[in-house]
């Protein structure tokens, strides 16, 4: 089989399209599908740490990830209802994150890797079948266009059905979480650098600032709690708690997107030398946003053991078998924040916890022992960075 590409990805959203940036720069042949066209609204909660920043940095989207419309936070505000705790460094200049609609992020990533002359796009066609050899894999689309690459990464999210037609094994790990995104335009009352939580018997609500004029609001629960949300006139209400909260006037722009099944599923970040990335691995709680970050760096950390092996560096097995490691590795810590985080807010006893862990700058210390590199972290940090990864496990 005659191979024109040295990869194919399947999935054009923030994995897909970081992946095939990271690769298009190093000249590698990359086919990029997905069967949606690009940009394209997509439930999601909208926020982007600080992490994820850096690493688009590394992708040389620094500049325009800054000028492109989005909004600056510098902490979290937990509404337990009645009491608000606010978790925010020493220093309320820290950068914690950025909103920004899925929209722009993913026209932002698709747009820098189509200007990779090594990256080729096919949007608007799904895949219809995948045939695997020793040389590669042909993937069929249902426009009829046949593919082939040397190489492959699933990067079409957690409902992946290439995964499921490649039959790659997934664990349910907890129970899986759904809701409801909507997307208000109008204005703030005021602009306070916050991403408000606010929690509530069964479900929570996170309201992302998405730039000066937007508003993100996020209702999560597990699917039995996920029915009420469909009244209209409750619905309506809870929107209004929501907007006042967050000092915004505004109203919904177009119709709510459904949300999930998120933070349950598992697999094999390699499977038979495929590559997992994103979602399509693994889906992580959304309270703790760090969805985005772990899709980010995993399609980092694949491209960068995929140029090992295309390069000559690792032979293919040797290759898939270090991104397996590396990318669990990677994502255990991840993991542990974001278990650690959904226990404590979502414990009948949050009342009493989080006003006392954000005394301690608990919160803090635990978001420091992602951030940074091994040589940079204290002593503390370098501790806590072992506890998540053993909750994460």
């Amino acid at each position: 089989m005659s191979a024109p590409y040295d990869v194919a990805v399947i999935g054009a959203s923030i994995s897909g399209a970081t992946a095939a940036g990271f690769l298009g720069r190093e000249g590698i042949r990359v086919a990029l599908i997905d069967r949606d066209d690009f940009p394209r609204r997509k439930a999601c909660g909208e926020g982007l740490s600080e992490i994820a920043i850096e690493a688009l940095g590394r992708l040389g989207l620094g500049d325009e990830l800054c000028s492109t419309e989005s909004a600056a936070f510098f902490a979290y505000k937990i509404d337990l209802g009645g009491r608000d705790v606010v978790l925010s460094s020493s220093n309320r200049q820290r950068l914690k994150g950025m909103g920004i609609q899925r929209w722009h992020l993913d026209r932002l990533l698709v747009e820098h890797a189509r200007r990779m002359p090594t990256v080729t796009h096919r949007f608007g066609s799904g895949v219809d079948g995948i045939l695997e050899s020793e040389e590669g894999y042909s993937v069929r689309l249902k426009s009829g266009e046949t593919i082939t690459a040397r190489r492959l990464v699933l990067a079409d999210g957690s409902n992946s059905g290439n995964a499921a037609r490649l039959k790659i094994p997934k664990v349910i790990k907890g129970r899986a979480l759904w809701g409801i995104s909507f997307l208000l335009e109008g204005s703030f009352r005021r602009q306070t650098g916050e991403v408000v939580v606010i929690l509530k018997d069964g479900f929570e609500i996170n309201c992302t600032p998405v730039g000066p004029r937007h508003l993100n609001l996020a209702f999560l629960a597990e699917k039995d709690q996920v029915s009420p949300l469909q009244n209209p006139a409750w619905r309506a209400e809870l929107l209004a708690e929501a907007k006042r909260k967050c000092g915004f006037e505004g109203e919904p722009t177009g119709k709510p997107l459904q949300i999930g099944p998120v933070g349950s599923g598992r697999r094999p970040y390699s499977h038979r030398l495929i590559y997992l990335v994103g979602d399509a691995a693994e889906s992580l709680d959304p309270i703790a946003g760090m969805g985005m970050t772990h899709g980010i760096l995993t399609a980092e950390c694949a491209a960068r053991h995929l140029l090992l092996d295309l390069r000559g560096g690792m032979t293919r097995e040797e290759a898939a078998g270090a991104y397996q490691i590396a990318a669990k590795r990677l994502a255990r810590p991840y993991r542990g924040f974001t278990h650690l985080t959904a226990s404590l807010l979502r414990s009948p006893a949050r009342r009493v916890l989080v006003p006392c862990l954000a005394a301690a700058q608990m919160p803090e210390m635990v978001r420091a022992s992602l951030g940074v590199g091994r040589q940079g972290r204290s002593a503390m940090a370098m501790v806590m960075h072992l506890l998540l990864t053993f909750a994460g496990v």
